[in-house]
């Protein structure tokens, strides 16, 4: 019993608003207390999975488990209208729903800083080079489009096929 009650606890503290500046990057975007706030948030985070969106690189079977949740969430703002009005279950549900969706949203933020360090080509200086994952995932595709325009096309004269 006292872990429940530790969950909830831990849930009530991590959905309460801290006094955090509005400048100050909120790691966890998916966090409400009553379902109008919850509805807002929702429908930012889809929005912000559109393409060109701070989660637009959210893959198709991520989506899935992100739509998932939030659909978890609002049905449980539904029956209570505010996280103080749910019962410990339904909290702990929430919670873990919630941790679920963040999870995949922080991995797939365009905004997120990724440091590698190592040498660069054709140097054996090691050095640290820091992006941003939408700048990583923009290279990538720049690659990927890259390789297929030099493809050669398929040959169907004669010389190719032999005859």
């Amino acid at each position: 019993m006292k872990t429940v009650h530790a969950i909830v606890m831990a849930l009530s503290v991590a959905m309460l608003g801290s006094g955090a500046h509005a400048s100050d990057r909120d790691v966890r975007p998916v966090k409400a207390t009553t379902q109008a706030d919850f509805d807002a948030v929702a429908a930012d985070v889809r929005k912000e999975m559109e393409g060109g969106g701070r989660y637009a690189y959210v893959r198709p079977e991520e989506r899935a488990k992100v739509d998932a949740g939030l659909a978890r969430m609002r049905a449980l703002f539904e029956q209570a209208q505010s996280v103080e009005r749910m019962s410990g279950e339904q909290k702990i549900t929430l919670f873990n729903a919630q941790e679920t969706v963040n999870a995949i949203l922080a991995q797939r933020d365009r905004d997120r800083l990724v440091c590698e360090r190592g040498a660069q080509t054709g140097s054996r200086i090691i050095s640290t080079r820091c992006r941003t994952y939408g700048e990583i995932e923009a290279e990538r595709e720049a690659s990927r489009t890259l390789m297929h325009q030099k493809l050669p096309a398929p040959c169907s004269a004669k010389p190719c096929s032999g005859q």
